[in-house]
């Protein structure tokens, strides 16, 4: 059965993609700071089977509106490995964001087609049912795709900006297929960040470490315990 999604583009797709973890295996042997390695490491996954999804009215690249196909294995039959996003420190993204921005958790669906066109500067694409053709993507576009369907897919357009700012930041230091920078430069987005920074700065000289501390605990507890709520209301 299809899923059908409508927000700044139209998604729709035939089930969840299916996915193997390849990055954790456990390590009896080793020691307690290498387990505790293997822990926090990037969690690397692939899936098992070609996986496909439909985009619609994506009005920045034509181009990408048809069957969007996503193999699960190179033409050597290994394995297509994905990490869930180009986040910049992952571990951190999920934390500030109280869970909301995990590689496999709300922004799955749009990390997979994302992190395809990260590996290899395009999309394989198929129009009214003809046979799938490489389609290169430019990487600020590859972003702008990953934020539409992210905020598309789960209804929520704030999560999808800002999962696209986390790997806007991500420019300096993230490869898009194998090279450095390329696309338009975040400058906007770096902006925000020096401001945000700065605002940080301001605050604490005015307030101090421990109140600001204090403040930032109690707003991430309240969030936390508002998504325990909603999460108990859901499932009853």
């Amino acid at each position: 059965m299809n899923e059908e999604f409508t927000g700044s583009i139209e998604v729709e797709f035939e089930g969840m993609p299916s996915i193997r973890l390849e990055s954790y295996k456990p390590a009896y042997q080793a020691s307690t700071l290498q387990r505790l390695a293997i822990a926090t490491r990037r969690r690397r996954f692939s899936l098992r089977e070609n996986w496909e999804i439909e985009l619609d009215d994506v009005d920045y690249s034509g181009e990408l509106n048809g069957t969007v196909q996503i193999p699960a294995k190179h033409s050597d039959e290994q394995s297509i490995v994905f990490d869930g996003a180009s986040i910049p420190f992952p571990w951190l993204i999920s934390l500030l964001t109280v869970g909301v921005l995990r590689p496999l958790g709300v922004i799955l669906v749009g990390s997979i087609v994302h992190d395809y066109a990260y590996q290899y500067g395009y999309l394989r694409i198929s129009r009214h049912g003809g046979e799938f053709e490489e389609v290169a993507l430019s990487r600020h576009r590859a972003d702008r795709l990953f934020r539409d369907i992210v905020g598309t897919v789960n209804r929520l357009p704030a999560v999808g900006y800002i999962a696209w700012f986390a790997v806007r930041i991500g420019w300096l230091w993230v490869k898009y297929n194998g090279k450095h920078f390329g696309g338009k430069v975040p400058v906007f987005e770096y902006a925000i960040l020096l401001l945000s920074l700065i605002s940080l700065v301001y605050l604490y000289s005015v307030f101090g470490l421990m109140t600001l501390a204090a403040c930032a605990i109690g707003v991430y507890f309240f969030l936390y315990l508002v998504s325990i709520v909603v999460n108990q209301t859901i499932r009853r």
